[in-house]
């Protein structure tokens, strides 16, 4: 089971992750897309990572903008599963985002 992070811990991580907040007990990004096609490719990459890990995000998707908003709630908070996910997110992204 994932435990939850101290507050200085998420900092550190969040400072090595662009565009990455803290709200609350979550973790928070929004991406924005040259157009749908690639916000909904995105979207699709975020499902199959989420069920890889067994960790499912908050996601909203309007038009070529996407929402992801991570937490993990047998913690009641933040944990090691939310920075993974958020650092494999990214990493799906860039080459969507590239693209604009």
């Amino acid at each position: 089971m994932a435990a939850k992070l101290s507050g200085h811990q998420i900092e550190v991580v969040l400072s090595t992750l662009d565009g990455w907040k803290q709200t609350g007990g979550r973790i928070v990004r929004e991406y924005k897309f040259p157009d749908f096609v690639a916000a909904s490719m995105f979207v699709t990459g975020v499902n199959l990572e989420a069920e890889q890990m067994n960790h499912h995000p908050d996601l909203h998707q309007s038009y070529a903008s996407v929402k992801i908003e991570l937490t993990t709630h047998d913690v009641g908070g933040i944990s090691e599963l939310d920075l993974r996910l958020a650092k494999k997110l990214d990493t799906r992204a860039r080459p969507l985002l590239e693209k604009s």
